[in-house]
């Protein structure tokens, strides 16, 4: 998470509401699926130039949106769960090798 954007997080929440903020993060999510979907459908060798550029832009919202998400229910615990679950991940991989 960015710290230099912790202060914008807290005006939104201040201003918007946190219901309002869970809900600005699912409509995010599900822009970012629909695009995901359209990629999948296309294909990789058929996929425009303006689909991956649309699909950078909602990783971007929804990335903020997880920041704000991450600000609200906890920094430091999504961190340690967060690393667990990379920690767990790196250990399958190995025991595949």
């Amino acid at each position: 998470m960015e710290k230099r954007y912790l202060e914008t997080y807290e005006k939104c929440l201040s201003t918007l509401g946190c219901n309002s903020q869970i809900l600005m993060c699912i409509e995010e999510m599900s822009e970012l699926t629909k695009e995901l979907c359209k990629f999948y459908r296309q294909g990789e060798m058929n996929c425009s130039v303006e689909l991956k550029n649309h699909i950078c832009e909602e990783i971007a919202d929804v990335q903020n949106m997880v920041d704000e998400m991450q600000f609200i229910f906890g920094i430091e615990k999504v961190d340690e769960i967060r690393k667990q679950k990379i920690d767990r991940v790196e250990k399958r991989l190995k025991e595949e090798l």
